[in-house]
């Protein structure tokens, strides 16, 4: 029952409040895994936050293009796609892994509804030029970056009682598709619903001052430190779009970006409802903890302040 009257704080905060939940699809790339996100993600709106999830599907990708006879390519954590990678990752998200996550939400008590980029205008993408990366300039065939975000649709089956599953591809805006990026089409959908946060799921316990080193994680971070990871080259690959995906969404308006573990049965919630968090917390200006402490004290069911800031 302890647990339950130091989490009632975090429950007044969170209630009513948005949340975009991402899940990289290495992070759900097994039936176990899945169900291990289900059951984390079914808690958080039975206690009382609006919940929209977000996926990739990467390693499913990955396989399903080498069967259809083609070898993927990925620069500075990008897919280059041609048609045959379009075609896989299609089959991958949309006609796979989306239906999968619905169902284990579906058996854990929250009903979901699986929606693809290209649905109802939800995500239109435009077509990326030629970009010059770390392997020179490079033609991602194709790729597209989101340029509107109509939520609506998503609004729609929140007040419903759904959880809204968002997959890519994009559309194009004239009935074709294009290959978003997962972690920053969270973003821009954290953005358009105005959320309170974005949650991001990764391979990783959270930001790690030493890439090679799961012990070094950074517990809270502002952009500027994460400016500063980045020209120091703290931040690699993958990790260098998350952080593109964080300024977009704090700058945005977001308040508030955690970057938790996928693998861990019990981050997602250890992150939102406990003071300590699992992973890190990025926020715009670094935290003033007396401000935030204060907060907290004055929702709690305790009588003796809590330490700590609320994630």
């Amino acid at each position: 029952m302890t647990d339950l009257f130091k989490a009632a704080p975090h429950v007044r905060l969170h209630r009513g409040k948005t949340f975009v939940i991402k899940a990289g699809g290495g992070t759900i790339a097994k039936t176990s895994a899945i169900r291990q996100f289900a059951r984390q993600v079914a808690v958080v709106q039975a206690l009382g936050a609006r919940v929209v999830v977000v996926h990739g599907g990467g390693p499913q990708t990955d396989a399903l293009q080498r069967m259809l006879g083609e070898e993927p390519r990925m620069v500075d954590g990008r897919r280059v796609t041609t048609p045959t990678a379009m075609r896989a990752l299609r089959m991958a998200t949309a006609g796979e892994l989306s239906g999968e996550v619905v169902a284990c939400l579906a058996a854990e008590g929250a009903p979901a509804v699986g929606v693809s980029g290209a649905s109802s205008g939800l995500l239109v993408a435009k077509r990326r030029a030629p970009t010059r990366t770390t392997e020179g300039i490079v033609d991602f065939g194709e790729v597209g970056d989101v340029q509107s975000v109509d939520p609506k649709p998503l609004l729609a089956l929140i007040e419903d009682g759904y959880i809204p599953v968002v997959c890519p591809p994009a559309g194009d805006g004239n009935g074709g598709f294009l290959n978003v990026n997962a972690d920053l089409t969270a973003a821009s959908i954290a953005v358009a619903l105005g959320a309170a946060k974005l949650v991001m799921l990764t391979g990783a316990p959270g930001i790690l001052s030493n890439p090679g080193d799961s012990t070094s994680l950074l517990s809270a971070l502002s952009i500027s430190d994460l400016d500063a990871m980045e020209e120091s080259g703290a931040l690699k690959g993958g990790m260098r779009v998350k952080a593109a995906a964080i300024r977009a969404a704090l700058y945005g308006g977001v308040g508030r970006v955690h970057v938790v573990s996928g693998s861990d049965e019990n981050a997602l919630l250890a992150e939102l409802y406990t003071n300590q968090g699992a992973g890190t917390l990025v926020t715009r200006e670094p935290e003033k903890a007396p401000e935030s402490e204060q907060t907290l004290k004055q929702v709690t069911l305790e009588p003796s302040p809590l330490s700590g800031s609320p994630r």
